[in-house]
């Protein structure tokens, strides 16, 4: 079988004007995630990232923790899905939610719920469903050509993540909203492939992180 690790990004810069670049607990976070893999001997033949800021220091982070040469490409189906764009269509929008995460997030769930339905697909650049699509076509694009015993590891984000799960245990949107909610900065979902299909075998792995440094923002 081959593996296929999805990494959810550091911590971002929530609450500042740039949200799209690690914080330095964002830095830490990479960084023990890097050698943690290193210590237990993944050796990914093939590394991706998103083209988001974020997602490529991140990349960057762990690769160099883990001493790893493989060069990193860019996917950018493994981008986020904007969720500015979502907050702002809308109607009910929180000021508290710029500053507070868990009035974001209350705000988010609801703006996703809309984006989802398909009723307003006209207020959206990327509708709900061509971004299942694109993060989909990722998914079988990062594990297309791994041979028995190889391993990829792929930096994305936490609706990216939280979807892919989603379709490897069959959900649908209820599913992917609750994945969604809880991964955790460099957290690791781990896919196997084989002759069987693909399995998910772990979802938002976050041991190399002490308590202390989980965040989910």
């Amino acid at each position: 079988m081959s593996v296929l690790y999805l990494v959810r990004h550091g911590q971002a810069s929530f609450g500042t004007e740039d949200y799209d670049r690690l914080s330095p607990r964002g830095r830490e976070q990479s960084q023990a995630l890097g050698s943690a893999l290193m210590q237990a001997g993944a050796s990914p033949v093939r590394i991706v990232t998103g083209a988001m800021l974020r997602q490529r220091q991140t990349a960057q982070g762990l690769v160099e923790a883990a001493g790893w040469t493989t060069p990193a490409g860019i996917d950018p189906r493994w981008d986020e899905f904007n969720a500015t764009e979502l907050i702002g269509a809308c109607p009910a929008d929180d000021p508290q939610a710029r500053t507070d995460s868990r009035a974001f997030q209350r705000l988010l769930e609801k703006a996703s719920t809309r984006w989802a339905s398909g009723e307003h697909d006209g207020d959206y650049r990327e509708t709900y469903s061509a971004f299942t699509s694109r993060v989909d076509a990722a998914l079988t694009s990062a594990l297309d050509g791994l041979a028995s015993g190889q391993s990829a590891l792929v930096v994305s984000s936490s609706g990216a993540i939280a979807w892919a799960a989603a379709r490897l245990l069959d959900g649908g949107f209820p599913q992917w909203l609750a994945l969604n909610r809880v991964t955790v900065n460099s957290g690791v979902t781990k896919i196997v492939s084989g002759s069987s299909g693909q399995t998910m075998v772990t979802f938002n792995d976050h041991a190399h992180l002490p308590h202390s440094w989980i965040t989910y923002r």
